[in-house]
C-alpha cells in the first residue's frame, strides 16, 4: 500500500502562526515533530512507499524534514500553482498501477491511538471488495467546515460536502451522521473508474498534465502552472465523494484533530509553558502565545482570539476570524514580509531567528546544535558577519578553518564559499548580521521546542535467554553470560517483546523489565519515530547455532498484522564467528512454484532448491520478509530485526525436541508469504568500511525504513550524535571500553548491551572495541 500525503496548503487562516514560507503542516506547534512528519511516522509500518503532493515553494521544507527518515521510499510532486485536492489526487492515481492500494491523507491531521493500524487494515479488507473507504469522526458540534457522512452500518448513503450552517445544525447530532476526517482508502483502479464516471472531462484533461511533468531528480516531478490552464479548481470531495455509490465508512476510534483553526491550535498548546496570559474582566477570550519571552495581558475583552508571535500580534473577534485572508490580500504590498515569513527558522542543524530587519540589513540569532552543520554555500549580494555569544563556532573557508570562541567574530564577504558548523558537544549561539543591496530569506521553517528529560541517559541491559535445541555454549563460555541453561541458543539483548523482555541492570530502574520501562516512559525515551510504545520497534539478539536451524520464513507487515496481531520481520545478520565450512541458506537458487516447494518438503529434498552461502566472520546478510532462510551449524551471529516473533517453520529435518516431540511446522502460512523468485543480494544501505582520521572504522550494515545499523571499530575515542527522533542501541561485539555523555559514564565489555534514550546529545565511546549502533 502507498500513502499519498496532500501537503500543499498555505494555511493562511492560521496566520500569524502559519506563514506563506512556513505553512501549518510543517510546524511543530509545541511538539517534537511537525504535523507532516507525524503523518509519515504514523503510516511508516503500514505503507511501503509515500507520494507527497505539495507546492513548489515547499520543496526544501519537505526534503529537509524527510532527512529524518532513513531507508524510506518516497516521491514528491511539486505544483507551481495548485488546483485543489482533486487535481492532486488525480496526479497521484496516474502515478500508480490500477491494482495498487493507496491511503490518501491530508497533512494537517493529528491522530493518536493504539487501534489506528487495526482501522487501516479493516479498511483494506473493504478495498478488496472494490469499495472506497472513508474514515468518519463523531461530530462534536454543528461545524460547517467539515464534510458530513450519512451512513447505514458501514455503507455511505450520502456524502454532503460542507453543508450550510442551517443543515449542519439540523443533522450533526443524528446517529447516522459522521464528520469526514479527510482520509480516503481505495484501489487506484476503483478510484480512477469512479472519477471517470463522475468527472470524465476533468480526468481527460489531467492526463496530458501528468504526461508533461518535469522530472527534476530521482524522486521529484514538477508541474508548471501553465499545465493547469484548462483545469478548474475542485476538491476531491466535490468531484468524487458527493456522487459515488461505492463508499464505505469506518468510524475513526482514535484521538483526532485537524489543525484547521485556532481552537484546534489552542487544544494542542493548552499545556505549553509559553502560554501564560493574564486575563482580567474578559470573557470567552483565547490567547495563543508562541513567544515564551512575552507576557500577554488582556483586559475587558469579549469573544476574541489573541495570537502572538515574536513579530506579530493579531487580535480578532471570534466571529470574524476568517476575514484574515481578505486583510492579507489588501495589505500585501505594505506588509507582505509579515504575512509571508516567520522570524524563527528551524533546521536539522539548529535554528535561526530574525531579531531585527530594515532595508539593507538584518540581524539574526543563530543556534547550532552539537554536530550541526550549515551546508557549504556562498552569497552574491550580501555580507555576513558572525559574532559568537557562547560555544565554539567553526567556519570552514576555501583555504582554512577558523574556530571562533565567545566574543570572537568573522566577516564573510559576498562570493566567499563557506560552511559554518558546530564540532563540539554543546550548543553554539551566535549573532549574524547581514548587510547588502539585497537580503532575501530563503530558509523554510518550523518552530522548534526542545524537551528535556530528567531520566538517565545510559541503561545497561540484561538479556532474556532461549534454550532452543540447536543452541550451544558460546554465550556462557566466551561472553560470560549468566544463562540458566546448559544449552543456550539465543540471548535477546534489547527486547521489549512479551516473549522475552530484557531487563535493566543498575541505577534507578534496577531489575525492571525493559517492556515495563517502555510502557512507563516510552514518550520520554523512544523518540518521535516510535509512535506506539506498546510496539517497541527493535529486537537485538545474539544467536549461537551449534547445530543447523530450521528452514523458516518471516511474513511481511500486512500478513503478520492480520494473522498474528503484530508487524512483520525484516532482519539483518552480522556474522561474528564461524567454524570451518559453516554456511547458511538465503532464498532460492532459481525460481520455483509452490507445488514444487511442497513436493520437495514431502521428499526431504527442499535444501536442493535453496541458495547456500558459505560464510566467514564479518559477513552481512539482510533477510527481507518472505525470504526462505536458515542458519547452518557453527555460526555465531548478531541479529537486528523488527520486534516480532512471527516465524513460520517450513522444514525442521524431522528433529525431536527435548520433550521427544517434533516441533510444529507452519507450511500453509509459509507458502502464503514465500518469495518464489531467486534470491538477489540487495545492499539495503550496506557500505564498505570508512576509516576516520583517528583510525576508527565505521561501516553501515543495513539502512531500511525500519532501522539503521552501523558497526564501529574503535581505537581511541568516537563520538555519536543523537537527536529527538530515535533512541540508540549499542551491542558490543568484542573488546572493552567506556561510554559516556554529560556526567554519566558506563564501562562495558564484549557481549554487553546498552540502551540510550532519544535526545540531542553527544555519545562518547572510548576504548578498543567493536560494537553495532542501531536506531530507528
Amino acid at each position: 500500500m502507498k500513502c499519498v500525503i496532500l501537503a500543499g496548503g498555505a494555511g493562511d487562516r492560521l496566520w500569524p502562526l502559519s506563514r506563506k514560507n512556513d505553512p501549518k503542516q510543517f510546524l511543530r506547534l509545541g511538539r517534537d515533530i511537525s504535523i507532516f512528519q507525524d503523518t509519515i511516522t504514523r503510516n511508516l509500518s503500514l505503507c511501503d512507499g509515500f507520494l507527497i503532493v505539495t507546492n513548489r515553494d515547499y520543496r526544501d521544507i519537505v526534503e529537509n524534514q524527510m532527512q529524518m527518515f532513513q531507508g524510506i521510499s518516497y516521491q514528491v510532486i511539486l505544483e507551481e500553482e495548485g488546483r485543489g485536492t482533486a487535481a492532486a489526487v488525480a496526479l497521484a492515481i496516474l502515478s500508480y498501477p490500477e491494482d495498487e492500494e493507496i491511503l490518501i491523507m491530508p497533512s494537517d491531521l493529528i491522530i493518536s491511538g493504539e487501534n489506528y493500524s487495526e482501522l487501516i487494515y479493516e479498511g483494506r479488507e473493504k478495498c478488496r471488495q472494490d469499495r472506497i473507504v472513508l474514515y468518519g469522526i463523531t461530530p462534536e458540534n454543528p461545524q460547517k467546515s467539515y464534510g458530513y457522512i450519512r451512513h447505514s452500518g458501514d455503507e455511505v448513503t450520502r456524502f454532503i460536502e460542507k453543508p450550510s450552517a442551517e443543515l449542519a445544525r439540523e443533522i450533526f447530532s443524528e446517529p447516522d451522521v459522521l464528520w469526514n476526517s479527510g482520509m480516503i482508502l481505495g484501489r487506484v483502479g476503483v478510484i480512477f473508474d469512479e472519477l471517470k464516471k463522475q468527472a470524465s472531462e476533468f480526468l481527460r484533461r489531467m492526463r496530458p498534465v501528468f504526461d508533461q511533468g518535469q522530472i527534476l531528480d530521482a524522486h521529484t516531478t514538477f508541474f508548471t502552472k501553465e499545465l493547469f490552464n484548462d483545469i478548474e479548481k475542485h476538491s476531491i470531495e466535490q468531484l468524487l465523494l458527493e456522487g459515488s455509490d461505492r463508499l464505505s465508512v469506518i468510524r475513526l476510534r482514535c484521538k483526532w484533530s485537524d489543525v484547521s483553526d485556532f481552537s484546534s491550535i489552542e487544544k494542542l498548546l493548552e499545556n505549553d509553558g509559553a502560554m501564560r496570559p493574564i486575563l482580567n474582566d474578559s470573557e470567552d477570550v483565547s490567547v495563543i502565545n508562541s513567544d515564551a519571552s512575552r507576557l500577554v495581558v488582556v483586559n475587558g475583552i469579549r469573544n476574541a482570539y489573541v495570537i502572538t508571535t515574536p513579530d506579530v500580534t493579531y487580535v480578532t473577534d471570534k466571529s470574524g476570524v476568517n476575514k484574515i485572508k481578505d486583510i492579507m490580500r489588501e495589505k500585501a504590498a505594505d506588509y507582505g514580509e509579515y504575512f509571508n515569513e516567520n522570524p524563527l527558522v528551524g533546521r536539522t542543524w539548529g535554528t535561526r531567528e530574525v531579531i531585527h530587519r530594515e532595508p539593507g540589513y538584518r540581524v539574526r540569532k543563530i543556534v547550532i546544535y552539537p554536530g550541526g552543520s550549515i551546508s557549504r554555500h556562498t552569497h552574491e549580494k550580501r555580507n555576513e558577519n558572525y559574532s559568537v555569544v557562547s560555544g565554539v563556532l567553526s567556519v570552514e573557508l576555501e583555504d582554512r578553518t577558523v574556530e571562533l570562541k565567545q566574543g570572537d567574530g568573522i566577516n564573510i564577504l559576498p562570493g566567499m564559499i563557506h560552511r559554518v558548523y558546530n564540532g563540539t558537544d554543546i550548543e553554539v549561539v551566535a549573532i549574524e548580521v547581514d548587510t547588502g543591496e539585497e537580503i532575501e530569506e530563503q530558509d523554510k521553517v518550523y518552530s522548534d521546542t526542545e524537551s528535556h528529560s530528567e531520566l538517565p541517559s545510559l541503561y545497561r541491559l540484561h538479556p532474556a535467554y532461549k534454550d532452543y535445541l540447536w543452541g550451544g555454549t558460546t554465550l556462557r563460555d566466551k561472553y560470560g553470560k549468566d544463562t540458566p541453561y546448559d544449552i543456550t541458543a539465543e540471548s535477546w539483548e534489547l527486547s521489549a517483546h512479551s516473549a522475552g523482555p530484557s531487563q535493566i541492570i543498575g541505577g534507578t530502574f534496577d531489575k525492571m523489565n525493559f517492556d515495563e520501562f517502555v510502557r512507563q516512559h516510552g514518550d520520554e525515551v523512544l523518540g518521535w519515530k516510535s509512535t506506539n510504545p506498546d510496539r517497541f520497534p527493535l529486537l537485538v539478539k545474539f544467536i549461537d547455532a551449534k547445530n543447523k536451524l530450521s528452514i523458516q520464513i518471516h511474513p511481511d507487515d500486512d500478513y503478520a498484522f492480520v494473522n498474528e496481531g503484530e508487524f512483520g520481520k525484516n532482519e539483518v545478520w552480522y556474522v561474528m564467528d564461524v567454524e570451518p565450512g559453516a554456511y547458511l541458506y538465503c532464498g532460492l537458487r532459481e525460481r520455483a512454484t509452490a507445488e514444487e516447494l511442497k513436493k520437495r518438503l514431502a521428499d526431504n529434498s527442499v535444501t536442493e532448491l535453496l541458495n547456500r552461502v558459505e560464510v566467514k566472520k564479518g559477513d552481512v546478510i539482510f533477510i527481507p520478509t518472505g525470504t526462505i532462510h536458515a542458519i547452518g551449524a557453527g555460526v555465531f551471529i548478531c541479529e537486528i530485526q523488527q520486534s516480532s516473533d512471527s516465524t513460520y517453520r517450513l522444514y525442521d529435518y524431522d528433529r525431536i525436541d527435548k520433550d521427544g516431540k517434533k516441533r510444529p511446522l507452519h507450511i500453509e502460512k509459509a507458502l502464503d508469504v514465500v518469495d518464489l523468485e531467486p534470491y538477489v543480494k540487495n545492499a539495503y544501505g550496506y557500505s564498505e568500511p570508512i576509516t576516520d582520521h583517528e583510525g576508527n572504522v565505521a561501516q553501515t550494515l543495513c539502512r531500511c525504513k525500519y532501522f539503521e545499523s552501523t558497526k564501529y571499530d574503535v581505537h581511541g575515542e568516537l563520538q555519536l550524535r543523537m537527536d529527538d527522533s530515535s533512541f540508540l542501541s549499542l551491542v558490543v561485539l568484542s573488546g572493552s571500553g567506556r561510554v559516556y555523555t554529560g556526567d554519566e559514564s558506563m564501562e562495558f565489555g564484549a557481549g554487553e548491551s546498552i540502551f540510550i534514550p532519544a535526545g540531542r546529545k553527544v555519545i562518547h565511546v572510548a576504548g578498543s572495541c567493536e560494537f553495532i549502533a542501531t536506531h530507528v
